[in-house]
């Protein structure tokens, strides 16, 4: 019996001194995952772990180090076995959720979160983390809940007043969604999908002014967002302004060539050209090319293989009937008789002063026939066609990442 209990409080002693040694590990993985050297940090929380297998901060800096260089599925085990360890943690159920959130697993990201808001009900992050989930699950009634709590503990979260709008935007609060957009902005002037949100609800309205506006901001921010370019392309073809409307839907192009949404949105404005002015029928031939991109990405839409059916031959155009000069035929008759008088001229009037004009501006060379004007001509479009519609952009509600 005696020697049991000094072979236990050996077994105690070593086990005391690996815990003391699994730990100082830890700590140099720490260092060297703040200075950024991964490997190494990954390395010590490793041995760590060899010397004692339930040393819950050792699996959790595992776990940082695969997020940390991104690879959130590998991070996923060692979070896991640190909440099982420790089940009363706040900050492993919540770097538990991150992961999940980071791999679109958002119904598991969800009851994370909730395990973490049950042992803090009061932090912020997770609140806003947990709202993001619920709105991409389509659950906007938990979604509301959690983004508003988030925004009553945080009242300057410009982070969560963004996320607090786009929950109202998809319940069709549109009014409320404006508001939360503009007090998220005030905080955060610097949120290019806020500026894209807010400009998509004034583009609803109608307010195209306002949404142009916006969108400009947003493309200052983003330049490379061919959402951001269609959906400003829409506002501008909605005022008529088809020049800037042709110039931001190449710009999405050139970001993402495959954007079969955006050349239907090309081809129709070269479409309503071409019915306008169908002496140019290199427009109705861009169209066509533009429509055959599309489909090249996305084979599945009739309506514009209806679209190209109707518009493979050009509208028959009348060829102008050339009239002869007046003076180059005589009236019956007459061709022999004496020339007729000129009536006598009128006497001129007395002369009034001119009205001042601005002076002329330089003229400006004539756009080639395949560059389609800023504005097509109002005119009547022959056989009373009526040109494509340009599509309406998708307009979801863009809904933040991940609060840190």
């Amino acid at each position: 019996m005696r020697r049991l209990a000094m072979l236990a409080g050996l077994a105690l002693a070593l086990a005391g001194c690996h815990r003391e040694e699994a730990l100082r590990h830890c700590g140099l993985g720490h260092l060297a995952f703040s200075d950024r050297d991964y490997d190494a940090a990954l390395a010590e929380f490793q041995t760590a772990l060899e010397l004692d297998s339930q040393l819950a901060i050792a699996y959790a800096g595992v776990g940082d180090v695969f997020r940390e260089k991104g690879e959130p599925d590998k991070a996923l085990l060692p979070y896991q076995r640190a909440v099982q360890i420790m089940p009363y943690e706040f900050t492993y159920h919540y770097r538990l959720g991150r992961t999940y959130q980071a791999l679109d697993l958002d119904r598991e990201a969800a009851g994370t979160y909730e395990n973490a808001v049950h042992l803090d009900p009061d932090n912020v992050p997770v609140r806003v983390n947990l709202g993001v989930v619920y709105f991409r699950m389509g659950d906007l009634q938990h979604a509301l809940v959690h983004t508003e709590k988030a925004v009553e503990l945080e009242p300057t979260h410009g982070f969560a007043w963004s996320n607090l709008g786009a929950i109202h935007d998809a319940s069709g609060e549109t009014y409320r969604a404006i508001h939360a957009y503009q007090r998220s902005i005030e905080l955060d002037p610097k949120q290019a999908p806020v500026h894209v949100n807010l400009a998509t609800a004034y583009l609803r309205q109608g307010r195209l002014d306002k949404a142009i506006e916006e969108f400009k901001l947003a493309a200052d921010l983003d330049p490379k967002s061919p959402l951001i370019r269609k959906r400003l392309a829409y506002a501008y073809s909605k005022q008529k302004r088809y020049g800037a409307a042709i110039e931001e839907l190449q710009t999405a192009l050139e970001v993402e060539p495959r954007d079969w949404q955006c050349r239907n949105s090309l081809a129709a404005i070269y479409m309503i050209f071409y019915l306008r002015t169908p002496q140019q029928d290199r427009l109705r031939q861009q169209a066509l090319e533009e429509w055959h991109e599309s489909l090249e990405s996305n084979p599945d839409q009739p309506a514009i293989r209806a679209q190209m059916e109707r518009w493979a031959e050009p509208i028959p155009v009348p060829e102008p009937v050339s009239e002869a000069p007046a003076s180059a035929v005589s009236p019956p008759g007459e061709a022999d008789g004496p020339p007729a008088e000129e009536p006598a001229p009128e006497p001129a009037p007395a002369e009034t002063p001119a009205p001042e004009e601005p002076m002329p501006t330089e003229p400006t060379s004539e756009p080639p026939a395949t560059e389609p004007p800023a504005e097509p001509p109002a005119a009547e479009t022959p056989r009373g066609d009526a040109p494509p519609e340009i599509p309406w952009p998708e307009d979801a509600p863009i809904p933040g990442g991940p609060a840190e």
